[in-house]
């Protein structure tokens, strides 16, 4: 059963085709053969269309079930090395007919087959007769010249071993069934294959153009050939993904007891769906207090705007939460088991969005952002037919444009120290986008170097570096400057100062002539990712995240260049720690204006008022504490003195210092008392 000749082929960037047969069929069956891990992709995406005769009757395919495993289910077991013995051993039981080798019938159900040990004795086998069930027959099992199945079930299983064992393990064969008559069909259909590739070749001549030649490879890895096939290659990113349609599933069914309650519910726990119940009653009713009292808030209208967003929050996240009390009440009353993890169809679409669950890895496409990125400017249409054997590759020319070019001079540390590149400038005027690969480029007949061009789109620039320049030397020295005030601002709700410092890094570049022509060099450098270019003249050019600056260098001479990056840091520091040298600083930098730079001499004022105040409490403080420890003594003294004339002279004496030093107590708690308001009045300003 021959296959329709392939006729198209579309190979994409991903590793999937697209296969297109067409042909005349003179005949009921047409077949498709696959790969084996192909069937789910050959299956999902097979069209047949009737070009011409009657319609299709059906598809029939093998089920790709494990075939050893298949056989050891089947009634029958047959080996390769002892097939009559296991052949008569699977038909115990069954009436069968035999004919001799003297001409005999003998007719009978077997019993079994009897494999004596000696190796020089052949098989018996043994029956039951067929007209008297008492009679046992033995014979020799190479007595027997054919055998005739009465069972027709028995045959079928035989039948159906003997396919299986023909079954191939590496491939599918779909059959195609088709009513009388003769038919011209067209048979497309996915599936994966090898990923093309792209190498191309730009050859330049005298005057500023040059060719360019994008060839594609590709693998023939199917089991036939490609003969004078029309071939697509494209570059575009359509989605694919594999779904198993070949394997069976048989899906779990709800398990019903004759239990009332256990038919009332359809959990096979009904304490869980009452327990639930309960709990969803018990919360619907303050949900459905919040809601209306959220409903009955928003049609009062004197709301602030404030008031009207919470208010809308709690209706929003009230409504929210009544759903999510539903859904769980349906997941528990759902009565499939849902083994598989499969869910509802409903509860799929109300999870994944409109957009289903198709996840998309990063891996499957990755970022690209190039111009003019249609789909007709990433298909490339081989022009001629293409013929390549099985388990061959082939190249296929793609793209032929002549491009106007430029040769410059580009430095980049980063790409290779000590010497600038030489770097063919073109613009893509192909009209189609450029797949990534290598290219070799050619000039005056002879090799240059080897580039890689990147993914383009169809206008964008390409830049080739394909080889060094040995006769420029490039060195480079970095300075960095200590960090200097830039800006002073104040977060008043913070309290604190915003405080700008800069510093800059210089790139010095020294590029060093040993040939004896003038030559521009563009130095490129990364653009900095928080910093700027400092006090730099214009740029020569700003791409991809690169600028580059031209300098002129002359033949056998030096020439120096230096790029300047500024990078800002930003601090917050608490004013209150600021000495009057740094206020002083930042004033002079004209960083602040004189009327914050009076704030702050005020502030210094009082600053040193307050700290002139302390001192002067922990002086009195002190003093306080001397007064107080003289007191406690005066008062013992007191305690001693008895009642003669000497000692009540004494006793005034005394009463008297005791009562100075109370008046002197009582001055400092006042003047402790005064300093302290006057500190907090000047801490407060």
């Amino acid at each position: 059963m021959a296959q329709l000749p392939i006729r198209r082929l579309r190979l994409f960037k991903q590793g999937i085709a697209y296969y297109e047969r067409q042909g005349t069929i003179n005949g009921t069956t047409t077949s498709l053969v696959v790969p084996r891990e192909s069937t789910n992709d050959a299956l999902k995406s097979l069209n047949i269309v009737v070009n011409q005769g009657g319609p299709i009757l059906s598809v029939d395919y093998e089920t790709p079930e494990d075939k050893f495993r298949l056989l050891n289910e089947l009634p029958i077991k047959i080996t390769e090395r002892t097939g009559m013995v296991d052949l008569f051993n699977s038909l115990r039981g069954s009436n069968v007919k035999l004919q001799m080798n003297d001409g005999s019938d003998v007719q009978g159900r077997v019993i079994g087959v009897e494999v004596p040990t000696a190796s020089e004795q052949l098989p018996l086998l043994i029956l039951q007769g067929e007209s008297d069930n008492a009679q046992i027959r033995i014979i020799t099992i190479n007595t027997v010249q054919t055998v005739t199945l009465k069972d027709e079930r028995t045959a079928q299983d035989i039948s159906f071993f003997l396919d299986v064992s023909q079954t191939e393990q590496t491939r599918t064969t779909l059959t195609v069934r088709l009513s009388e008559g003769q038919h011209n069909l067209s048979m497309s259909y996915l599936a994966p294959s090898p990923k093309w590739r792209v190498g191309y070749r730009i050859i330049s001549n005298e005057n500023g153009q040059a060719q360019l030649i994008g060839w594609g490879l590709f693998d023939n890895t199917l089991d036939e050939d490609l003969d004078e096939i029309s071939l697509t290659l494209v570059s575009g990113r359509p989605i694919s993904f594999e779904y198993g349609l070949v394997e069976s599933r048989t899906p779990s069914r709800p398990k019903v007891s004759d239990d009332p309650v256990g038919s009332e519910s359809g959990s096979n726990d009904p304490r869980l769906v009452e327990a639930l119940s309960a709990i969803s009653h018990d919360l619907r009713s303050p949900l459905s207090l919040l809601l209306n009292s959220a409903e009955l808030l928003q049609r009062v209208g004197t709301l602030t705007d404030q008031q009207a967003n919470l208010v809308q929050k709690m209706r929003q996240t009230t409504t929210r939460m009544n759903e999510l009390v539903n859904n769980l009440l349906s997941l528990v009353r759902l009565k499939e088991d849902d083994k598989d993890g499969i869910g509802s169809p409903a509860s799929m679409t109300y999870r994944s969005g409109p957009l289903g669950d198709l996840k998309v890895s990063s891996s499957y496409f990755m970022p690209l952002l190039i111009g003019n990125a249609d789909p007709e400017y990433m298909t490339y249409e081989v022009k001629t037919p293409v013929s390549v054997r099985r388990g061959q590759s082939a190249l296929v020319p793609i793209i032929e444009a002549s491009l106007a070019y430029q040769e410059i001079c580009v430095y980049n540390g980063d790409k290779m120290p000590n010497h600038p590149l030489r770097v063919w400038h073109l613009q893509n005027t192909t009209g189609r986008a450029l797949e990534q690969g290598p290219i070799t480029l050619i000039g005056n007949k002879n090799y240059l170097g080897e580039g890689l061009l990147r993914f383009t789109g169809v206008g964008d620039d390409i830049q080739l570096p394909f080889a060094l320049e040995f006769g420029i030397l490039v060195s480079e020295n970095i300075d960095i400057t200590d960090k200097e005030l830039l800006s002073v601002s104040f977060d008043k709700e913070q309290k604190q100062a915003v405080i700008n410092r800069y510093q800059i890094t210089s790139f010095q570049y020294v590029l060093t002539s040993r040939i004896t022509r003038d030559l521009s060099v563009e130095i490129e450098r990364r653009d900095p990712t928080d910093g700027e270019y400092f006090e730099m003249p214009p740029p020569y050019s700003q791409q991809a995240g690169h600028t580059r600056w031209a300098v002129d260098v002359i033949a056998n001479q030096e020439a120096n260049f230096v790029i300047r990056v500024r990078d800002v840091f930003e601090s917050r520091e608490d004013v209150s720690i600021w000495s009057e040298k740094f206020i002083d600083d930042i004033h002079d930098a004209g960083l602040i204006p004189n009327t914050t730079y009076q704030t702050f001499q005020n502030w210094l004022q009082e600053k040193q008022q307050v700290t002139e105040k302390s001192e002067q409490i922990k002086i009195v403080q002190g003093e306080y504490s001397t007064i107080v420890t003289l007191q406690e003594q005066l008062r013992k003294n007191l305690d001693t003195l008895g009642q003669s004339e000497r000692e009540l002279a004494i006793r005034n004496r005394v009463l008297d210092d005791l009562e100075v030093s109370e008046n002197r107590r009582r001055e400092i708690e006042t003047l402790t008392t005064s300093l302290n308001t006057q500190i907090k009045k000047s801490q407060q300003s």
